[in-house]
This record gives structure tokens, sequence and C-alpha cells, in this order.
């Protein structure tokens, strides 16, 4: 399973039709060989990054849907889960933050959660995991450094610029930031995420 990481209101501007643009850019390139989940993120507040609104999100999961794809988000807080829950979503995504892992316990979905270090998995894991640095761009060398092989190639979120970690691992589950275009205007759109065009290097 690929997890596209569409990121909050930074990549598409609350806008429709940049969501459409988004999700419209993903099947133009989309081989169809590999399940793609797009994952929004949802929050009240994280400055410097922009909530995605309600009716945008609602928006992009039903279309979405039209073109073929699942939909889901990481949240970041309660209310923003039982937003969530109000959708059929495949799973609940949970960041990389250990404040955030309480929400697991009130979801009544299945849970990913991402992790810092093969450590904290083993010490705390009744649900599915993906190993994940939240540095950006992280560096592939912390990654082999923190994680076993074994962890690595079950889940992997990738904050390294390129493709080295996925082509190397191969994860059952992997998940990348994705945006239309590079922007350093934008938290979500540096090195570590990839365009439409370059995803077309592993599909």
């Amino acid at each position: 399973m690929i997890i596209l990481d569409f990121g909050s209101g930074n990549s598409c501007k609350n806008s429709k039709s940049t969501v459409k643009r988004m999700i419209d850019a993903l099947s133009d390139v989309d081989t169809g060989n590999n399940r793609i989940v797009i994952k929004w993120q949802l929050f009240k507040s994280a400055p410097p990054n922009v909530p995605l609104k309600h009716g945008i999100f609602n928006y992009a999961y039903n279309y979405a849907a039209s073109k073929g794809y699942e939909t889901t988000a990481s949240v970041f807080d309660l209310e923003s889960l039982t937003q969530l829950e109000k959708y059929t979503v495949t799973f609940v995504k949970l960041a990389c933050n250990s404040k955030l892992y309480y929400l697991r316990g009130i979801a009544t979905q299945p849970v990913i959660v991402s992790h810092p270090s093969s450590e904290s998995i083993w010490a705390d894991y009744p649900d599915d995991y993906m190993c994940c640095l939240s540095e950006y761009p992280a560096q592939a060398e912390e990654y082999i450094k923190r994680f076993t092989n074994e962890d690595l190639k079950h889940g992997i979120s990738d904050h390294t610029a390129g493709w080295w970690l996925y082509k190397n691992f191969e994860p059952e589950i992997y998940e990348k930031h994705y945006v239309l275009e590079h922007d350093e205007s934008n938290p979500d759109a540096g090195p570590f995420a990839c365009t439409p065009e370059e995803l077309k290097e592993i599909l």
C-alpha cells in the first residue's frame, strides 16, 4: 500500500479546483499496479500550517472516490478524529508524536501509528505501524540507525528526498508527501515530497 500525504490546506489552498488537479494528476500517472490511498491532515490549529476546511475534505473524499481512490487522514486532535470518523476509512493515521497516541483508544476504525524508533514500536504496540523520522528532509542513514530491517520492511513514513528507502526495503506500507510542484513557501512541498512526475518512478 502506498499512502500519499496530500497535506493540509497548505498544498490545496482550500480550493476545490486545486484538490481536483492534485487527484487528476495522480490518476494520470497511476498505472494501477499499486493500492494507493490518499491521506490528508486534519487539525484545528498548527501554525504555520493552514487547516483543511471541512467542506474541502468532504469534496476531496467524494471526488477521490469517483476516481477510484480511498481517502483518509492523519488526525491531530479529538475534534479532527470525530470529523474523520463520520466517513468510512480503512484506517486512521496518527503522526509520530506520543502525545497523540491516546486517540487510538478512542478511534473506532483501524489505526496506523508512526513511530520514531524500533524501541518505541517494541515498547508500545497494539496497532499497525510505520517507521518515521520527523525531520524535513530526514536522512536515510538515520532510518537505518533507528529501525530494524524487519520494521523498515513492514512500514515507512518517508521524509527523505527520493526513493532510496522504498527501493531498498520495499515496505508493505509506504507513505510519502505528494504535491503538484515543489514550493519553498509550502511546508509540505520540500524535497521530501514527490510530484506526480516523480511518482512515476515507483509506479
